[in-house]
């Protein structure tokens, strides 16, 4: 056997198939989420307006905050 043939052979190291990028847009999804749940417990104690206020953010404020977010990149990229 020669060089070439022991280099193909060789697996490569592992590789992350997402970005860090990635990573924090789904981390920063994630923490207005469980914002939103805080507002959950404290409608359990009672209280209509917190109850609008968890409703609001589980359902709007993630698809709101992507929408934003993508926004603010393609401006980003449009600038440079």
């Amino acid at each position: 056997m020669n060089d070439s043939d022991e280099r193909r052979r060789v697996p490569r190291p592992w590789q992350p198939r997402f970005s860090i990028t990635a990573m924090l847009l789904l981390m920063l999804i994630v923490s207005v989420t469980a914002a939103g749940a805080s507002y959950l417990v404290r409608a359990a104690d009672g209280g209509r307006a917190s109850k609008l206020a968890f409703i609001l953010f589980t359902i709007a404020a993630p698809l709101l905050l992507v929408v934003i977010v993508s926004l603010g990149r393609a401006l980003v990229r449009r600038i440079r």
